[in-house]
């Protein structure tokens, strides 16, 4: 379970609302529930961090950009732990991938079993062209949620990236299809 710096329940309930839409790729609700959020809170940073996300999301690249910055001027009212990801995120959408893959492994080395970084990491390093990392840390994620689709999803393009189109292979037969 993460930590979340906001004070108001109302502001958390609209975050979980938002975070609930984008976890079901939803983008544009995401976007909206995480601008509702920040309206009731104008310095709740991780509410502008979910707004930078579910604009990269919709491909709206610049607006993404913006809304990280925004989140960047809240730092001092977020925990450590969303400090670590507020940076890691604009590293990633302003493109400094080694920053980028540097802040999200500061955060692992506190937070070993965060998902989201090690899933970061692995997305920065594809664009560093270390796909035995990428690999490496998708890996670890697949064993920590196991039947996560879009983490097998990642492990298994990752691996063709790498040229390991056998493991490619079992990783994308490993994914559980719907019933």
């Amino acid at each position: 379970m993460d930590t979340l710096s906001a004070t108001n329940l109302d502001v958390v309930r609209q975050y979980a609302v938002a975070t609930e839409a984008a976890s079901r790729s939803r983008h544009e609700e995401a976007l909206q529930g995480f601008s509702k959020a920040v309206a009731m809170d104008p310095s709740f940073g991780m509410g502008y961090q979910g707004m930078a996300i579910a604009s990269r999301n919709l491909d709206r690249q610049q607006d993404a950009l913006n809304y990280i910055k925004e989140a960047l001027r809240h730092l001092d009212q977020m925990t450590e732990r969303e400090r670590f990801r507020a940076r890691g995120f604009f590293y990633r959408v302003s493109g400094d991938y080694q920053a980028c893959v540097k802040e999200y492994g500061d955060l692992i080395a506190r937070y070993a079993a965060d998902v989201a970084a090690h899933n970061q990491i692995a997305l920065c390093s594809t664009y560093l062209r270390d796909m035995p990392r990428a690999v490496d840390e998708m890996q670890r994620v697949v064993k920590i949620v196991p039947k996560s689709t879009i983490l097998r999803n990642n492990l298994a393009v990752y691996s063709a990236y790498s040229g390991n189109f056998d493991a490619a292979d079992q990783e994308a037969r490993a994914i559980d299809r719907p019933a």
